[in-house]
């Protein structure tokens, strides 16, 4: 997960940890007070320093979002291109996505070992970047999930209640 912040902007805090055994075997609602995603049913989220974590039962691969909000005024275009730039000017494909209350785009690569795919997404002052990889012998195995969850992105706090 990348730890670099873009410039211009603050890191988020992330709700508190939850126990997430207590919830119900139907998808819950993570995220923090700026956006919210419904987790996949039987994928356990994580709460770590730099990202929130969704790791599937299999454990192929993982889903990983961290937010940022910029200081004065909206995350636009070009703050999404600036934060991708790397990628970019590597020759990664790009791909404009609506995902839930967000937009921006979707960056695909292989490295040696992994597919990665990477969301680069605004709402407001919110830039969230969202990765998923997993080995290439498994690339495809899991995108149907985890574009469902993305699709369930919603601006605002992480609510009580389940998906639905």
């Amino acid at each position: 997960m990348r730890r670099l912040r873009p410039a211009g902007f603050v890191d988020l805090g992330r709700v508190p940890a939850r126990d997430r055994a207590t919830l119900p075997s139907m998808a819950h609602r993570v995220g923090n007070e700026h956006w919210s995603l419904a987790c996949p049913k039987g994928w356990r989220s994580k709460d770590e320093p730099d990202c929130l974590s969704l790791v599937p039962p299999s454990e192929v691969g993982a889903l990983q979002l961290s937010s940022h909000v910029k200081k004065g005024g909206p995350v636009d275009d070009a703050d999404l291109l600036e934060f991708a730039a790397d990628h970019i000017g590597a020759g990664a494909p790009r791909r404009d996505v609506r995902l839930g209350d967000f937009t921006g785009f979707e960056i695909t690569y292989d490295t040696d070992a992994f597919a990665c795919r990477e969301w680069y997404l605004r709402k407001s002052k919110t830039l969230l970047y969202a990765t998923y990889s997993c080995h290439l012998a498994q690339r495809g195995s899991e995108d149907e999930v985890v574009e469902r969850a993305l699709v369930s992105l919603r601006a605002g706090p992480v609510g009580d209640g389940a998906e639905g």
